[in-house]
């Protein structure tokens, strides 16, 4: 029995919801209870309330009732049972004198919920001393019952990755610590990207905690995160009417972000749609698909919310029948559970890039393909053969774009890069370039060497390019494009001296391809377009450069966008630094390159 202080906080505490929704659709997954109304009850943080029900003992019924409480609220959600709830867990709670398992199925069974409407959160604030290893026993335990376990503040403390490696927990929260600004900070993005990369290498959905604004939601999802949890999504909140099942506007801005996506196209036309059967299925379930699909060697099985947890492969089957006693073990064995004869399996969003999809792919050295889901649950299955398919698919794609001289992209992967940017208002630098006397330098010289110029130019290019978002384009002939999404830590002056760079790098290499005479005079004599000999000084190349983003922003259409380059190639070409800029957020009048 509580006292009347603990029955007290029971009775005024009350529980708080924030969503948790998967990152590239905004439908709602789960809602995290928070509690609240605890300092009426005397209690001055949640760590207190906790630390002194430990010290006392009763940490055990404390938390029962605080679970029923949270349990009855989310029941109340009109969705609640195509969600989850994930609930905070103390993992000191077996250490409790009175700690008896399988209450929380009681309480489920009273509000009609299931097992798998559950995710319990461990963190790592008690991994020391008498603490060290609780949490490995406490998620072995409820995940043999069939709950979800998550891992809370991920990163922040110091036996995270213990946890990781010995507890095989469904979801790791990345702390907010390392989401705050992430978009400005490529330390964290190093830190994040390697747990996503560890967590998708184990199947293991990743959420990123706190997450407060557009560009750390875009940073977290470009890095890879499965799900999100922060105000940008929604503010906690205690009316249970406020939770939506689907956050439009996230969705709207996934949709806005086009940078990077890389997702499949049509990716449902590549989708192996292979029955698959529940957890606690029958072992004949499992006979029976494989009998009547010939073609397939494995099964996937799916926990009660279709989450898959892996696949039966017919190989192991096999192994237990074609063996003495074999086929009598394996009922016994997968009584009310296949989970003694599942392997894990890799496991991808539809909306995931395909590279993303290939490096858990590569992962996964024990099987032939990856499982898709779709907001986490079951769809379909992608084989390694599948897989090449669309990569070479890509590859042929991407192949056609690109200029059969040089290899850089093509016009239609400039002109994406242009329109993106423009719509999305990014800061962001273009700049293109256009040889100068490169006509006559070709009739006088030859076709030939007029290509070792273009190519000698396109490496130039690479070489002087560091930026992480750089485009570099061949639009065509003499004409170059070059385009960068700046970085916080990007400034115009450093990309200004890149440019100028390039244009004297060109200029001082180029001449070893003229013929002494020519070097030494500085021209040569060819025709001009109407067909008068005249002198051509040495070829050298001008860049016209507009930026977007320094001054106020502002779209414009095509028409506009070349009428400015045309403007500036002029005013590049008339100067002697070869270079003509405009920022187009303080365009007030006439465009004058400078």
């Amino acid at each position: 029995m509580l006292s009347e202080k603990w029955n007290n906080l029971v009775e005024v505490a009350d529980f708080a919801f924030q969503p948790i929704v998967n990152i590239y659709t905004g439908k709602l997954y789960a809602v995290e209870a928070l509690i609240r109304n605890y300092e009426s009850a005397g209690f001055s943080t949640i760590d207190c309330i906790f630390d002194t029900a430990f010290s006392e003992k009763t940490l055990y019924p404390l938390d029962i009732q605080l679970r029923e409480k949270a349990i009855h609220k989310f029941s109340l959600l009109p969705f609640a049972k195509n969600i989850k709830l994930f609930y905070n867990l103390d993992n000191r709670i077996t250490m409790m004198p009175d700690f008896k398992s399988g209450y929380t199925c009681s309480i489920l069974n009273d509000y009609a919920m299931e097992t798998a409407n559950i995710c319990f959160e461990l963190s790592e604030k008690h991994q020391f001393g008498n603490y060290a290893g609780v949490d490995k026993l406490v998620l072995n335990l409820y995940k043999q019952q069939g709950y979800k376990m998550a891992i809370d503040d991920f990163g922040v403390g110091f036996s995270g990755l213990q946890m990781l490696f010995n507890a095989d927990p469904n979801f790791i929260k990345i702390d907010r610590f390392f989401i705050e600004d992430i978009h400005l900070s490529k330390k964290k993005k190093l830190f994040v990207s390697s747990i996503v990369q560890i967590a998708q290498a184990m199947g293991i959905f990743t959420i990123a905690e706190g997450v407060e604004c557009e560009d750390e939601y875009i940073e977290c999802k470009r890095l890879g995160c499965n799900m999100v949890q922060g105000f940008f999504v929604q503010k906690p909140t205690r009316n249970v009417l406020e939770i939506l099942s689907t956050y439009e506007e996230l969705k709207n801005v996934c949709q806005k972000d086009k940078r990077n996506n890389g997702k499949i196209n049509n990716i449902e036309k590549y989708l192996q749609k292979i029955n698959h059967v529940s957890i606690d299925s029958s072992i004949d379930v499992v006979y029976e698909l494989l009998r009547d699909n010939k073609h397939t060697n494995f099964i996937p099985v799916v926990g009660k919310d279709l989450t898959p947890l892996g696949i039966i492969k017919d190989s192991e089957i096999k192994s237990y029948i074609y063996s003495t006693y074999g086929k009598a073990l394996l009922y016994n064995m997968t009584q009310g559970s296949l989970n003694k004869i599942v392997s894990p399996c890799g496991k991808a969003d539809i909306n995931d890039p395909i590279e993303k999809i290939l490096k858990i792919y590569a992962f996964d050295e024990d099987n032939d393909g990856i499982l898709i889901t779709e907001n986490e649950r079951y769809i379909g299955y992608l084989s390694s053969k599948v897989l090449l398919d669309i990569v070479n698919e890509k590859n042929i794609v991407d192949a056609k774009d690109q200029n059969p001289l040089t290899g850089l992209s093509g016009n239609r992967i400039i002109n994406e890069f242009v329109s993106t940017n423009m719509e999305l208002n990014e800061k962001v630098m273009m700049v293109y370039f256009d040889f100068d006397n490169f006509k006559p330098f070709n009739d006088y010289y030859g076709f030939r060497k007029g290509d070792r110029a273009i190519t000698l130019f396109a490496d130039i290019l690479r070489s002087s390019v560091g930026f992480e978002e750089c485009l570099v384009g061949h639009v065509g002939g003499d004409d170059f494009f070059l385009g960068w999404n700046f970085k916080e830590e990007d400034t115009f002056e450093k990309v200004y001296d890149i440019v100028s760079s390039i244009v004297d790098k060109f200029a001082g290499d180029i001449k070893s391809f003229y013929c002494e005479h020519g070097n030494s005079a500085g021209y040569i004599m060819a025709k001009n377009r109407e067909g008068m000999i005249q002198k051509f000084p040495l070829m050298t190349v001008s860049a016209a450069v507009i930026c977007n983003g320094f001054g106020h922003k502002q779209n414009l259409d095509d028409n506009t966008l070349n009428e400015i380059f045309g403007i500036l190639k002029k005013s590049a070409k008339a100067s002697p630094s070869h270079i003509a800029c405009v920022d187009l957020g303080v365009i007030r009048g006439p465009i004058v390159g400078y």
